[in-house]
């Protein structure tokens, strides 16, 4: 069996969503007024929401580092397991609503998704920032997994005449 269907997802492929999360974050956090609203006071919550996304910014970045310089099965583990709780940490941002001053989760919701424009910048990109990370689970968990079956079709099927590993 050739290397590439036991490793799962090209550790090099795979770490282009980090970057563009990186770039994402960074557009986020240089060009969104209302993250910077209040930055670094106690009055308001928006300081977290910056320090959040700056922290998921290093992190898809050092995801990437490691993909580039690991190259293993190992490496693309972690960044499935990363962007599932990216997404996870992303979708509960929603909880702390009244941080930023929304009424409800649901008011919080439709600024972070775009459905309702309260003002300033943050408009998709938090969007897509979410559906980058949930792709990148995605495609690390399912070439993970079809790896993994690979690993244990008989050696007879994959045409080694080994053990097919």
């Amino acid at each position: 069996m050739e290397r590439s269907q036991r490793t799962g997802p090209n550790p090099v492929f795979y770490s282009l969503p980090f970057l563009l999360a990186f770039a994402l974050s960074v557009v986020m956090l240089m060009t969104d007024s209302n993250l910077r609203t209040d930055f670094g006071t106690l009055s308001s919550g928006y300081y977290v929401h910056w320090y959040v996304i700056l922290a998921t910014a290093v992190a898809a970045l050092v995801g990437a580092a490691l993909l580039l310089v690991a190259r293993s099965r190992t490496a693309v583990k972690v960044g499935t397991i990363g962007s599932g709780l990216l997404v996870l940490v992303f979708l509960g941002a929603i909880a702390t609503y009244s941080q930023v001053g929304f009424a409800s989760a649901v008011d919080f919701a439709n600024y972070l998704f775009g459905v309702t424009y309260y003002g300033g910048d943050i408009r998709y990109l938090y969007d897509v920032l979410l559906a980058v990370y949930f792709v990148t689970f995605l495609w690390g968990a399912v070439g993970l997994a079809r790896s993994r079956s690979a690993k244990g079709v008989p050696a007879a099927t994959v045409g080694e005449g080994g053990t097919g590993s």
